[in-house]
């Protein structure tokens, strides 16, 4: 996973919506209503098997390649002192998602396999409520891992066949 392709999706976002998003689970002071907060809930999910291997030679150097194809899910919410701001924030943002953002997505070699729905996560604390409502979004990424390979065997003789 490339954490520096989502700080820079991030600023897409913000600079496209003009909503400010910032990482969740910090310690820091969060920024004045109306902002958003996003969470990487799972960062890898495992796809089907165990990726595609592909020997090569480049300059007489004999290369092995494993490529595969995993998941991973982004969670937003947006909070705001009333739930009207949090609503058309969070739609904004799913908006973004679905067309706005697509031509940068792609050219970041991801994928974005599904868009939740948008849901109230209000919670109420001691005597006032935390307005916020959010969705995840699901992405299909590429992974590419390249060894060299230190001993091949280029003929084997098989008993005089």
């Amino acid at each position: 996973m490339k954490i520096a392709t989502i700080k820079e999706m991030i600023a897409q976002i913000k600079a496209g919506t003009g909503i400010q998003i910032i990482k969740g689970n910090m310690t820091n002071e969060p920024p004045p209503l109306p902002y958003g907060v996003y969470n990487i809930t799972s960062p890898y999910i495992k796809g089907r098997g165990r990726g595609a291997l592909v020997d090569y030679a480049n300059n007489g150097v004999s290369y092995q390649k494993r490529i595969e194809q995993y998941k991973f899910t982004i969670s937003f919410s947006f909070y705001a002192g009333d739930i009207e701001t949090t609503m058309e924030n969070a739609f904004k943002v799913h908006q973004w998602f679905l067309f706005i953002g697509q031509e940068f997505i792609r050219n970041k070699n991801l994928a974005v396999v599904e868009v939740g729905n948008i849901q109230d996560r209000t919670t109420f604390i001691v005597e006032h409520y935390e307005y916020k409502h959010g969705f995840d979004v699901h992405f299909r990424a590429t992974d590419e891992q390249i060894r060299e390979l230190s001993e091949t065997i280029e003929t084997i003789n098989l008993g005089g066949i």
